[in-house]
């Protein structure tokens, strides 16, 4: 079950990413991020009442902690979108968020079979693979690489907090995570004077990441209580290959023969997690 729920969990933010893409090209990112986080905010506070659980404050702490890095994670991605080599900055985020766990979880003791090893290995290694797109040329390699260890160290931290929530605690864990979210990216728009109106048709999107992103997170936190931190940590990571496939069915983007190979790691790699 703990694989299932990491698989749901990643198309889940897999598909919450697709969307963040689609509004992004209507209005400015940071700002439909911010709203994507106050409507996670809602949808987390809905189903953790809906699931119960007694939350301690230490899961509150640890919920808004994770907050902070995801958020900071998600503005050095952008960053790095912007204005640096995606093809640098996508991969070494990607892998770098599912590393941090992974390591501290072997750090604290968790050991893994040597089959669920190399599952999480080449699970790394797909991520990469799939997360590959076509580089502009504009950004230094430096920069590019700054800005994907900013992401991964944001995002890993976010995965890591969200796993510390204890068994009792539902899923409480994710309302403050939205919540501090938003309110990092609500400074950020102030600061920058972004314009917050945008499209009507925007706020379908944005209510799509919102419960899309926190139900990721809500299955993250209920996988690692039936398995171990790193095994659901790379698997939730998997999910640029579900924005990858939704780009292939709706705008008929052709996948890489490095994207191909990364997918069919993907598999094999799910398959060794699941056998060990």
């Amino acid at each position: 079950m703990n694989i299932v729920l990491s698989l749901l969990s990643a198309f889940s933010a897999g598909t919450s990413d697709f969307l963040g893409g689609l509004a992004s090209r209507r209005a400015p990112a940071v700002v439909v991020t911010m709203y994507s986080q106050a409507m996670g905010f809602v949808v987390a506070v809905a189903i953790a009442a809906a699931a119960g659980g007694e939350p301690t404050t230490a899961d509150l702490w640890w919920g808004a902690l994770g907050g902070l890095g995801g958020a900071a994670g998600l503005l050095s991605i952008y960053a790095g979108y912007a204005s640096a080599r995606v093809a640098i900055a996508a991969p070494v985020a990607g892998v770098g968020a599912a590393a941090i766990p992974v390591l501290f979880d072997v750090a604290t003791g968790d050991d893994l079979t040597a089959t669920a090893g190399v599952g999480v290995v080449l699970g790394l290694v797909a991520i990469a693979l799939v997360s590959m797109g076509r580089s502009d040329a504009q950004g230094t390699v430096r920069q590019s690489l700054l800005y994907g260890l900013g992401g991964a160290f944001g995002l890993g931290f976010l995965l890591l907090c969200l796993g510390q929530a204890s068994d009792d605690g539902g899923v409480w864990t994710v309302a403050p995570t939205r919540l501090t979210g938003c309110l990092v990216m609500l400074v950020v728009v102030l600061m920058r004077g972004a314009p917050r109106q945008f499209p009507r048709v925007v706020w379908q999107h944005v209510v799509g990441i919102g419960v899309l992103g926190t139900g990721a997170n809500a299955l993250f936190v209920a996988a690692t209580r039936l398995g171990s931190i790193s095994t659901a940590a790379v698997l939730v990571s998997m999910f640029p290959a579900v924005t990858v496939l939704w780009a292939r069915a709706v705008f008929g983007e052709k996948l890489r023969p490095v994207q191909v190979v990364g997918l069919g790691v993907a598999l094999l790699a799910v398959g060794l997690i699941a056998a060990g």
